[in-house]
């Protein structure tokens, strides 16, 4: 590696260029053991002279291809500078142009140092207008720091191999049913995390947003149930990765804010910019060595194939007109190779490069970079806490008014004023209750977050006032799960009115999170997220299209009829309870014979289900 020193000359709203269309920084290469200061001096001479200014240095080394680069900001505002060299020239920063990509993140690299410094100028800010000025590399003010570092060459070819061989398998698997291929490719993510990356930070919420990955790739070879199926291809990656970044980075807190920009940075965005580093490290690879002699080699062999393949194809047929039988197997070679079969395989091919790069960047991503700071910034408190003591207490009123008159008449069978019938009022309102409490939840979130308490009783009666607002928000929701359930009994059992409840069980979970959230000051994100995750795996295992059916059949004496069209349209999961219903002729046979007819014909191994596979039996 050849050490260099980058240099960023600005006075006042100029910055120093080479006069060239291309590589316009300055860029200086240093002598055995020179530092940059001393590499500077001797490259100023007869080029540039200008008296002593502020000197910032980047705190890193920073790796373009072969070279090691010290970064250094020279501020000559207040200096006077006069040009020797011909070749260099002042520009005005904002309307400097042919700066490239690796110039451009060097700014970047200098505003970064000068916002750790503490150091402000009007260089600083003619700086920061270029960025904002350049629309081509233009970056937004990133709550992430990070410093981003090299994989050693061998890691990175080994890297490489592994990510060629997650494409390979992707672009297999992804043209088939998705079985138990889902999780080979999950567990073969892990596997390469733990290899490539390992765990540097030993996060329980790390480890169960892995291993919930892998139980959720595991239900696509048990269960057919579509709608997990299609909203599981989101949900794996996302906790996946989500597991990878948590167990990679000590100070990337599980927080909405900086969570999710980190996630978005380091698992997108760098995952993205590192993906195209494949290049660059086998060309890496093959300058090492004696590798002239082997790209001598390399290249014989390679004109070799050129001059061989028109001589094959005419030796071929003139082999074929001389022997019938060569021609026969030449010819049945020939139409096996037909056009879909070779555009199959270049399609193939394609997806399989393309998942190769983005494997190859995540992991990349996750290996060498480095998050110096994340920024969780507090979120301003200007709400008045008188004005929202009094919005509380409306509410209050309001809510136990309304919990009143539930107490009364729905769970303790008041009777009804004149023109009501229970049944019918029992049953109304479900999706109206389960609309309040998420606005409730939503509202007093926001309220103490953003609330501004003077002193301890302020902050106590604002407390007080949540806790009653939640508690009674508790009962909307357990009102709404009553209701449900009393309409399922009338019009029975749907895959909407199970995950429904499901969701209104959370939300209830939810709110007594928030009463810990209230009085001590906890994160509501990390514990609603696990709250959330577990209901959902186990939404995705008790195999609830099998229990909608069931219970339907169970409760069709109390009912004049049963929807066998809607049960029939539900997955292979509920095959026991559908045939059931078949043999006991509640199910007509076309509809039963569609339902039967959903199932997928599977030709490979990686293609297995168990609910798929069992009803040929």
């Amino acid at each position: 590696m050849v050490n260099t020193v980058a240099l960023v000359l600005v006075k006042g709203e100029k910055i120093l260029l080479l006069k060239r269309s291309k590589n316009r920084f300055p860029i200086i290469g240093m002598k055995n053991e020179e530092t940059p200061e001393e590499c500077i001096e001797r490259w100023k001479e007869g080029r540039i002279e200008f008296e002593d200014s502020p000197i910032i240095n980047y705190n890193k080394k920073i790796h373009i291809e072969d070279y090691n680069v010290s970064l250094m900001f020279i501020d000559a505002t207040n200096s006077e500078v006069k040009l020797i060299d011909e070749s260099l020239v002042f520009e005005e920063c904002r309307w400097a142009n042919n700066i490239n990509k690796v110039e451009n993140d060097l700014i970047i690299n200098v505003l970064d140092q000068c916002r750790i410094n503490n150091y402000e100028s009007l260089a600083v800010d003619s700086l920061k207008e270029f960025i904002n000025m350049n629309s081509k590399y233009k970056i937004r003010n990133s709550k992430i720091d990070i410093e981003k570092q090299k994989m050693d060459t061998n890691k990175a070819l080994i890297l490489i191999a592994f990510s060629l061989g997650v494409g390979i398998l992707f672009s297999k698997f992804i043209f088939g049913y998705l079985g138990i291929s889902v999780a080979v490719l999950t567990i073969l993510m892990t596997i390469i995390f733990m290899l490539i990356v390992g765990v540097k930070n030993k996060s329980f919420l790390g480890y169960f947003f892995v291993a919930s990955s892998i139980i959720l790739s595991f239900t696509y070879g048990i269960f057919t149930n579509e709608f997990f199926r299609v909203l599981n291809l989101l949900v794996i990656p996302i906790s996946l990765f989500s597991g990878f970044l948590l167990l990679t980075f000590k100070n990337i807190e599980f927080k909405l804010i900086g969570f999710g920009t980190s996630f978005l940075e380091i698992i997108i965005g760098q995952s993205l910019s590192n993906s195209t580093k494949i290049p660059s490290v086998l060309r890496e690879t093959l300058k090492k060595g004696n590798i002239k002699k082997e790209n001598n080699h390399i290249k014989s062999i390679l004109i070799g194939l050129l001059i061989s393949i028109p001589l094959i194809i005419i030796l071929g047929i003139l082999l074929a007109g001389a022997d019938e039988i060569f021609s026969y197997y030449l010819a049945n070679i020939w139409r096996y190779l037909n056009i879909e079969n070779i555009y199959d395989f270049i399609l193939k091919a394609i997806i399989a490069i393309i998942i190769m790069f983005l494997v190859f960047g995540l992991f990349y991503s996750l290996n060498c970079t480095e998050v110096r700071d994340v920024q969780n910034n507090s979120i301003k408190k200007d709400f008045n806490s008188t004005t929202i003591i009094t919005i509380l207490i409306s509410i209050t009123i309001l809510y136990l008014v309304f919990t009143k008159i539930q107490i009364s008449y729905l769970y303790l069978n008041k009777a009804l004023p004149a023109g009501f019938n229970f049944a019918d009022y029992a049953r109304d309102g479900f999706f109206q209750l389960v609309a309040l409490v998420i606005v409730n939840l939503s509202m007093i979130t926001i309220m103490n977050f953003k609330t501004s308490a003077n002193n301890r009783r302020v902050k106590n009666v604002l407390n007080s006032l949540y806790s009653i607002i939640t508690v009674l928000t508790i009962n909307m929701g357990a009102s709404a799960i009553y209701k449900m359930n009393l309409y399922i009994e009338e019009f029975g059992y749907t895959r909407l009115r199970i995950l429904v409840q499901a969701f209104t069980v959370f939300l209830c979970i939810s709110l007594i999170i928030l009463l810990a959230f209230i009085w001590r000051g906890k994160y509501l994100f990390k514990p609603t997220a696990i709250v959330g995750l577990t209901i959902y795996l186990c939404l995705n295992y008790i195999n609830i299209d099998n229990y909608i059916v069931r219970q339907n059949i169970n409760i069709i004496n109390t009912k004049h009829e049963i929807d066998d069209r809607y049960l029939t349209r539900l997955s292979l999961d509920a095959q026991d309870a559908v045939k059931e219903g078949y043999d006991k002729g509640l199910i007509e046979s076309k509809y039963y014979y569609d339902w039967y007819n959903k199932r997928a014909i599977t030709k490979h191994w990686y293609e297995y289900n168990y609910f798929n596979n069992r009803i040929f039996k």
